[in-house]
């Protein structure tokens, strides 16, 4: 076997990529990244340098399993969320890029939270960034998923967050003590009907109960409407991101039933994809 260059790897995983990303030649910098420890400006400026036969199978493992669909974030370890970076773990949903507009538009509304709760955390990235940008003073992130509640605390302690109190609860059980400023959240709002409709590396390795509710996906919003009328502070916010222009419609249904005023938002891509609703005095 002729020795194999950086060059030599990034070339090769530009042609196994190329089946499955339109990004291949990204991927390939970033995985090889990975793979050998260094960054990118590294790899380029060494493009002749030689690799031994550990780092080439370790490279094309990786490179492999991103062939098999699995998603670059668990390969690299990393997800970007906010400009921060955070470490992700298997079995926990792994947040989409639209998910960061939601701290955009809290932050337009230039109110200081005093707390906030999260229903459904995940690896910790909305919770600990509303912290890290002093959105709100305390926040309380909730997940049904033991292993989301344990990456979160390692996300919090990885950017030196002490501001938020990640507990394993199912929001349908819990008891509040207290009412909160904001509520945020997004729930699994995929019809259980619609699940085979996805992607397979979506379904290969994000756990079911953060994309579904089992039903029609709208539980978590029935009962977040109900409950907002105990749980929220006075001209306090719920903020839900949601699942295009037919949930919508049923969104304001909802949500207008229980007397609150709403306003939706969309994605980059002019999707529906947010609904603030507070309640009407």
């Amino acid at each position: 076997m002729h020795s194999i260059t950086i060059s030599d790897a990034l070339l090769m995983g530009n042609q196994k990529l190329k089946k499955v990303t339109n990004n291949y030649i990204n991927e390939a910098f970033w995985i090889l990244s990975q793979s050998l420890n260094q960054d990118k400006a590294t790899l380029l400026l060494n493009q002749d340098n030689i690799l031994n036969e550990a780092e080439i199978k370790n490279f094309l493992d990786l490179i492999n399993r991103r062939t098999s669909n699995e998603p670059l974030q668990l390969i690299l370890n990393s997800v970007s969320f906010y400009n921060y970076k955070f470490i992700t773990q298997k079995d926990v949903f792994i947040p989409r890029p639209e998910t960061e507009l939601c701290i955009d538009i809290i932050k337009n509304y230039n109110y200081k939270f005093n707390s906030t709760l999260e229903i459904g955390c995940g690896l910790g990235c909305i919770s600990i960034t509303i912290a890290l940008e002093n959105i709100s003073s305390h926040i309380m992130a909730i997940d049904i998923n033991e292993k989301a509640i344990s990456g979160s605390i390692l996300n919090a302690n990885k950017l030196q967050c002490n501001n938020v109190e990640f507990i394993h609860d199912n929001f349908f059980k819990i008891k509040h003590k207290k009412k909160y400023d904001l509520i945020i959240s997004n729930p699994p709002y995929i019809p259980i009907s619609d699940i085979k409709k996805l992607d397979m590396n979506v379904i290969m390795h994000d756990p079911l109960s953060a994309l579904t509710d089992f039903d029609d996906g709208l539980s978590f919003y029935r009962y977040l409407a109900q409950q907002g009328h105990q749980i929220l502070s006075k001209n306090g916010l719920i903020f839900v991101e949601f699942g295009g222009q037919n949930q919508k419609l049923l969104l304001r249904d909802i949500f207008e039933n229980h007397n609150y005023k709403l306003e939706f938002f969309n994605d980059l891509n002019h999707i529906p994809r947010f609904l603030a609703a507070q309640l009407c005095n």
